[in-house]
């Protein structure tokens, strides 16, 4: 199978998609009611795809990583990509006079590790852990790797989803962490890459239908028991938004399995597009600028009881996501790939100081 060709690409893009649609509900400032409504229905099911998409694009990189070597070049790449956008979106917030422009917030935009974004600096931190995490998984037996991911889904996944849906018992994660969290989806994506070739598509389609069937039937004890307790209220967004339960990894992954068994051909323009996503997050969702666009310039929170609610989340989401794409577009070609094309031969000259010491 050949590394980047359209299907996960395609995925990439979905993902994406996913994440924004996800934002705008956990994001958009909404006073939800014990009541049940058209309107609430549709935001609980339009956030599902959030964590399930950042699940996936992780699992794409541990897939890809693990039978790849650590690239200098790669990794300037990446911290150029997070710098840019954190520098560029404290000069957006500069210029609209943000209160979220404090001293702390202009040290940590300035710091070239991502800082006002979790994702962007999870993802800078999992891959200069690559190195060292891929010959863990190569050294361990297939058995021993598949217990571990299962204990793992047991602890981190499952437990959790079941205990804190209820406001009444302490919040628990057992130590789970962001950075933990893309370590435990990169090994999923590696065990998948070296022993998953006797996966199905259909593996994905029951997969992500045990993912969608139990959000499904969670959203409606959600909302049947804040119509009894409506300290369940604060639950609304429960299977969306709280941590990464387990039926949002069976989405997650479900949908990875899909494309990667999927037979999609070549498209340039899929592999373009998909190649701006990162940059779609880091732009909409840096922690300078996010409430702002979603508060004053969407003003997404007027809409929860207009009729308009679904075709204007809709119109958002495609906003967010066209404007993105294009940004990072420009980016890549005026900025990046003239950058890249000067330093990649210094660079190229420390990657053989940087192999010697890793194999």
């Amino acid at each position: 199978m050949r590394e980047r060709q359209s299907n996960i690409e395609l995925l990439r893009i979905i993902a994406m998609i996913g994440i924004v649609m996800h934002h705008f509900c956990v994001h958009g400032s909404f006073t939800f009611t014990p009541d049940i409504t058209v309107n609430k229905i549709f935001l609980q099911f339009f956030s599902l795809f959030g964590k399930a998409g950042v699940a996936a694009f992780v699992i794409i990189t541990g897939y890809f990583m693990i039978n790849a070597k650590f690239k200098l070049h790669k990794f300037a790449k990446l911290v150029g990509q997070i710098w840019f956008y954190s520098l560029a979106m404290l000069g957006v917030a500069l210029v609209l006079g943000l209160d979220t422009v404090t001293s702390t917030n202009i040290i940590k935009s300035l710091l070239p590790i991502g800082a006002m974004s979790w994702f962007g600096q999870n993802f800078l931190v999992l891959y200069l852990l690559t190195p060292f995490i891929n010959p863990i998984i190569h050294r361990l037996q297939q058995n021993y790797l598949r217990l571990l991911l299962l204990i793992g889904l047991v602890i981190w996944f499952l437990t959790p989803t079941i205990l804190n849906l209820f406001p009444q018992l302490p919040h628990t994660t057992f130590g789970f962490k962001h950075i933990f969290s893309f370590v435990y989806f990169y090994a999923i994506g590696a065990y998948i890459r070296l022993y998953g070739e006797s996966i199905t598509q259909k593996t994905g389609v029951i997969v992500t239908s045990i993912g969608l069937a139990g959000s499904t039937l969670g959203i409606i004890l959600v909302d049947i028991l804040a119509m009894i307790n409506p300290i369940y209220v604060t639950q609304t967004l429960y299977f969306s938004l709280k941590d990464y339960g387990v039926f949002l990894l069976a989405i997650g992954l479900g949908a990875f399995i899909l494309f990667l068994k999927s037979n999609i051909a070549y498209r340039s323009w899929i592999n373009t597009v998909a190649a701006t996503t990162f940059g779609i997050y880091l732009i909409h969702d840096n922690g300078l600028f996010a409430r702002y666009m979603w508060d004053h310039i969407f003003y997404t929170y007027q809409y929860y009881d207009s009729l308009l609610l679904p075709i204007y989340a809709v119109c958002v989401v495609a906003i967010v996501f066209v404007v993105g794409m294009s940004i990072d577009y420009l980016r890549i070609q005026f900025l990046e790939k003239p950058l890249m094309q000067h330093i990649t031969p210094i660079l190229e000259q420390g990657q053989e100081w940087v192999q010697r010491h890793l194999d």
